[in-house]
C-alpha cells in the first residue's frame, strides 16, 4: 500500500449527533414516561465514529459529509480526536442528522432523523471530494453509493493507488439491488454485520454465508458478529475470532470500531489475523462506555490487549 498519500485515511458517509439515553428497566409504551439512569451527547454516523478511532490510533485522517448550520459542536468533537473537517459539506437549510440512542439491559432502540445526510450522495462526484479521496492510502465509505452514478468511483481510486473499504450501515435495499453487486466486488474490503452480510450471500451460518460471498465473486469481506466475534474471507482462505471479553455499558457503533481498528491494521501492514484481532479488540472495548467513541481504546490499550487470549484462527479445510 502507497506510504507517500497526505491522508492514511480519507472517511466518507453520514455524520449524526448521537444523543444516548441509558439504563432504562422497561421502554416506555405511547402515553408513558420513563426516566433514564445515564446520558452522554457523542459524535454519531458510521463516518465519524470510524474516523475518530482511527484519528485516536495515530493514523492521519480527514472525514467527507454533511451537517447543517447546528453541527458546530459535531465538528469540534471530531477535531478533538484530531480528525480534519476541513471539506464537510454545511447545509443552508437542513439540520445536522441527529439519533436518539434508547437503551435497556436486554435491548434497544433507536429514534433517527436524517437531516443534511440526505445530501451526501450528490457530493460524491464532486471534484474537489475525490481530488481528497484520491490523496489518501485507504477511503472507507461508510455509506450506499449509487450503483448507476457511482459505479466507477472504486475503479478510478483503485487506479489512483487507493484501498477501498465500504460499510453500507443496514441499507437492505442497497444490499439486495442486483445492480450493487458490481461495487461490491470492486472493493478492496466489505464490512457488514451478519445481518448484512446474510441479505448478500443469501445463505444463514458463517461458514455458509463466507462461501455464498465468495461464490458472488466477493474476495476480502469482514464479517462483524456481535457477541459471537467475526470472521473474513480473505483470498479463499477463512479465519475466526472469539468475542473479546468485556462487560458491555452500550453497544452503539461498535461496528464502526470494529471497522477502525482492522483499518488500521491494514495500515500498518499487518497480516489478515492480526487485523481481526485488532477489529475485534476495538469492537469490544468501545462498549465499555455510552456511545462509541469514549471506550474506544488507545493505542496503548489495542497493543496490551492484543496479548490476551481471543486470537484469530484459520478455518481447516
Amino acid at each position: 500500500m502507497p506510504k507517500s498519500k497526505k491522508w492514511d485515511v480519507v472517511v466518507v458517509g453520514e455524520l449524526f449527533l448521537d444523543e444516548i439515553l441509558s439504563g432504562f428497566q422497561a421502554l416506555p409504551r405511547l402515553g408513558e414516561e420513563a426516566f433514564a439512569r445515564k446520558y452522554a451527547r457523542e459524535a454519531g454516523g458510521g463516518a465519524a465514529i470510524t474516523a475518530c478511532g482511527l484519528a485516536k490510533l495515530g493514523a492521519t485522517v480527514a472525514v467527507l459529509g454533511v451537517i447543517g448550520k447546528d453541527g458546530d459542536w459535531l465538528t469540534r468533537r471530531l477535531n478533538e480526536f484530531g480528525v480534519d473537517t476541513t471539506h464537510v459539506e454545511v447545509h443552508p437549510d437542513n439540520s445536522t442528522g441527529l439519533t436518539i440512542s434508547v437503551s435497556t439491559r436486554e435491548d434497544r432502540a433507536f429514534f433517527s432523523y436524517s437531516g443534511a445526510n440526505d445530501g451526501l450522495n450528490s457530493l460524491l462526484r464532486r471534484t474537489e471530494w475525490i481530488e481528497l479521496m484520491i490523496s489518501a492510502r485507504i477511503v472507507h465509505l461508510a455509506t450506499s453509493p449509487d450503483g448507476d452514478r457511482d459505479r466507477p468511483l472504486v475503479p478510478m481510486l483503485k487506479r489512483a493507488g487507493v484501498l477501498v473499504s465500504l460499510d453500507v450501515q443496514s441499507n437492505l435495499s442497497w444490499l439486495t439491488s442486483p445492480v450493487n453487486l458490481e461495487i461490491l466486488r470492486a472493493v478492496d474490503l466489505f464490512c457488514p454485520n451478519e445481518s448484512e452480510a446474510e441479505w448478500v450471500a443469501g445463505e444463514t451460518g458463517v461458514h455458509p454465508i463466507l462461501r455464498g460471498l465468495r461464490a458472488k465473486g466477493l474476495k476480502r469481506v469482514a464479517v462483524k458478529l456481535g457477541g459471537k466475534g467475526a470472521a473474513v474471507t480473505w483470498d479463499r482462505e477463512e479465519y475466526f475470532i472469539d468475542p473479546y471479553p468485556v462487560s458491555p455499558e452500550d453497544t452503539t457503533g461498535a461496528g464502526d470500531c470494529f471497522n477502525a481498528g482492522f483499518l488500521y491494521g491494514l495500515l500498518r501492514g499487518e497480516e489478515v489475523e492480526s487485523c481481526l484481532n485488532w477489529g475485534n479488540i476495538c469492537g469490544a472495548l468501545s462498549t465499555r462506555e455510552l456511545g462509541g467513541l469514549r471506550g474506544f481504546p488507545s493505542l496503548g490499550e489495542l497493543q496490551a490487549a492484543t496479548n490476551k487470549p481471543a486470537k484469530a484462527r484459520k478455518a481447516s479445510k
